[in-house]
This record gives C-alpha cells, sequence and structure tokens, in this order.
C-alpha cells in the first residue's frame, strides 16, 4: 500500500514538470512562427525595421501577407451536394469562363468569372459563406478565387476543389450536358 500512495505522490510533480515544459515548447514555437509570418509580411523597401500587422491590415481585415499564406478551406461534394439540399444560407460561386458554365454547372451555382471575383462582390457582406468552384482539382481558377476572397477580408470561404468533372462523376443535380469537361 505505502508503494502505490508513492507513486502517486511523485506522478503529480511529474505531471506538473511535462505541463510546464508542453507550455515552453509551444510558447516557443508559437514565437517562431509569429516572427516567421511577420518576416514574411514586411514589404521590401519599406525602410522600416518594425514588422506591420500580421493578424490585421489597416481596416482591420486580414493583411494580404496573411491571407496568401492560411490554408484554404476545402469542402467535399457530399457535404457540399447536402448543404445545397438543406440550406441556402451560403453562395455557390462557378469561376470558370461564362462558355465553360453555360455548358455545364452544378443547380443553384452563378457564374462569376475568376477575373471579374473582386468587383462583382465587393459590396457583398464580409461574413458571407461563398463557395467557389471550378473544373476539377488540377484547375487553379477556385484557388486563386478563394484566395481573391479571403485577401477582400471575406471570412467564411470554401473551395470545392472536386469541382465540375467530380460532380458530373458523381451524378449529383446539375445543368448542362458538359461537353467541354471531356
Amino acid at each position: 500500500m505505502e508503494d502505490v500512495t508513492r507513486a502517486s505522490r511523485l506522478t503529480i510533480p511529474l505531471r506538473k514538470v511535462h505541463h510546464a515544459a508542453c507550455m515552453k515548447a509551444m510558447a516557443t514555437i508559437l514565437s517562431v512562427l509569429v516572427a516567421g509570418i511577420a518576416a514574411q509580411a514586411q514589404e521590401p523597401g519599406s525602410g522600416t525595421n518594425s514588422p506591420p500587422s500580421v493578424a490585421t491590415g489597416t481596416n482591420n481585415t486580414p493583411s494580404a501577407a496573411t491571407v496568401t499564406n492560411a490554408p484554404l478551406r476545402i469542402i467535399r461534394a457530399e457535404l457540399l451536394h447536402t448543404m445545397l439540399q438543406r440550406t441556402n444560407d451560403f453562395v455557390l460561386v462557378d469561376v470558370m469562363p461564362r462558355l465553360y458554365y453555360q455548358d455545364f454547372h452544378i443547380r443553384g451555382a452563378m457564374s462569376i468569372p475568376e477575373e471579374a471575383i473582386a468587383e462583382t462582390v465587393r459590396d457583398w457582406p464580409r461574413g458571407r459563406r461563398i463557395v467557389v468552384y471550378c473544373l476539377d482539382v488540377e484547375c487553379e481558377s477556385s484557388r486563386d478565387a478563394a484566395r481573391t476572397l479571403m485577401s477582400m477580408g471575406f471570412t467564411d470561404v470554401l473551395q470545392y476543389e472536386g469541382g465540375k468533372r467530380e460532380w458530373r462523376m458523381k451524378k449529383y443535380e446539375a445543368i448542362g450536358r458538359g461537353k467541354l469537361l471531356d
């Protein structure tokens, strides 16, 4: 019995030591990450040694440096399909050229070609959920559109990277025959 009590007394200090070591390591990692982000956000030729705001730009929106490095939020076909059936509290945007939109698009999507997205959505509420998609996982248009939206301060942007090809393969509801997809 004495050995069990003695062992439990030893466990508590070890847990405290382990916790303190973990917290110190996490603080070190966090400071290295923040320093790296600040260095990336530093504009070349600015002539100042103080880093610009990393978290926000001048109007309390994410800075371009932060957004460029931020991971994109990806949505899978099954979840997008379910969302389209259950809710309409988001905007689905096909960012391909209009010819491709007319050929084939997900039912409920609107056409805003990638090159026109910034101008088209400039007055939209920044908290609006926007899902962007293009041709397939190899197509960069939806990635670029998502990054543009994020740099404009939109906070709820999702990229459906499977795009038109995956949607057609899954035989989900769409408009058009998709002759240009082949």
